[in-house]
């Protein structure tokens, strides 16, 4: 690969579709009887996953993006597997696809509505066993150009232990440059318990970033509900309890993305959040490791954002800082815009300076996954020139 890439578009969250023999092929055989498997679905395919609803393939699976559906005849009618993009499981048609949209890389997450169902699943050792089988497969896919497929690994809802030692597996990965975690793993309370520090511990060390995409709940929760403009997402609930239960302060290094959920919902959050913590510190559940910090400062040293047609967000760039907004196109699920997502992202960054447009737009995705040319990392929050949002 090039020493160094000249970057100057990165979607920060993007999707492949898992292909269809994925988990007949890749589980061990006494597991396969059980596999999650493509078959007809009232004319169409969908995942069958044990006793959960079958998963059928969106219309966009087709198209690319929401907008194109008028493209298909009947764009209500049932897809079938055959018809799918092969960008979205063939890692030399991605390229193309990337092409086409004037896209540089994409940070790579597996099919959200696949996982949901997985995760329903009550065998934790086949639910251990397909995240391991897809990492496998995503670190192969990526591997054909790391430098712009840019691999997330899945971390398994079937206990901590599993879901810490695979993360180990995922940082020891030559390939894959971050994890993804949609439900607190079963044996766990939620973000307050300490019994998942074994895991924040893998992250600070490696200084890997987690994702929390859009929802988060537990082990066995059902899919999450649609998103709701201007309102925060469902994983926002996790922000305080992560901060007041001291995991930033146990884990300093600790780097997590927020994504497919925009940002501009997140400072209404924060303010929010500050108020009650200063009004409420005497309480035990609202104290901080530091007397004088401030909810929203952990929020904007430890989390980064995706962001697409959020222009308050872009604007107001600076109260939640700059260098945490990651662009990203959502391809190929409804929001995408393909292959028009470069013109959407210039829209959306049009009022930028030229180095913030280019930082937001791909330099800061390149530095948190310390891609060719980045690999020093992240920069430092400059909190001295954040304007705090409550005063008392």
């Amino acid at each position: 690969m090039n020493d160094k890439i000249d970057y100057s578009l990165i979607s920060a969250d993007s999707h492949v579709f898992e292909p269809a023999d994925l988990f007949e092929t890749r589980l061990p055989a006494r597991l396969r009887d059980g596999a999650p498997q493509v078959r007809e679905s009232n004319g169409g395919s969908a995942w069958f996953v044990k006793d959960v609803a079958p998963v059928p393939f969106p219309a966009s699976a087709v198209t690319g993006s929401g907008y194109r559906f008028a493209d298909l005849n009947d764009p209500d009618r049932p897809v079938t597997i055959d018809e799918i993009m092969p960008a979205l499981h063939d890692p030399a048609e991605r390229i193309k696809a990337q092409d086409a949209d004037s896209v540089d890389a994409e940070v790579l997450y597996a099919s959200p509505h696949l996982w949901d169902a997985i995760k329903q699943v009550e065998d934790t050792e086949l639910r251990l066993e397909c995240a391991r089988a897809y990492n496998d497969w995503i670190s192969e896919f990526c591997s054909y150009n790391p430098d712009r497929l840019i691999g997330i690994g899945k971390l398994p809802t079937s206990s901590i232990e599993d879901a810490r030692n695979e993360l180990v597996r995922i940082v020891g990965d030559p390939v894959l440059r971050g994890a993804v975690i949609d439900a607190w793993p079963s044996g766990s309370k939620g973000p307050t318990d300490a019994a998942l520090d074994p895991l924040w511990d893998v992250a600070n060390e490696a200084g890997i970033p987690i994702s929390l995409h859009y929802g988060l709940g537990d082990a066995r929760s059902a899919p999450t509900t649609a998103i709701t403009p201007g309102l925060k997402p469902p994983v926002a609930t996790a922000l305080l309890p992560l901060v007041a239960a001291g995991v930033f302060d146990r884990f300093p290094n600790l780097r997590m993305v927020v994504a497919h959920a925009d940002a501009g919902w997140s400072f209404h959050w924060m303010e929010f959040l500050d108020n009650t913590y200063l009004r409420q510190r005497h309480l035990e559940r609202f104290k901080l490791d530091r007397e004088d910090s401030y909810p929203s400062e952990y929020m904007r040293r430890h989390f980064w954002f995706t962001i697409q047609q959020d222009r308050t967000t872009v604007k107001h760039r600076d109260l939640i800082g700059a260098e945490h907004l990651l662009w990203a196109s959502h391809f190929p699920l409804d929001a995408a815009n393909w292959p028009d997502d470069r013109q959407q992202a210039m829209r959306v960054s049009e009022e930028l300076p030229t180095e913030d447009k280019k930082a937001l737009l791909a330099g800061n995705t390149a530095r948190l996954y310390r891609l060719p040319g980045y690999e020093e990392g992240v920069l430092p929050t400059p909190f001295e020139s954040v304007e705090r949002l409550v005063h008392i």
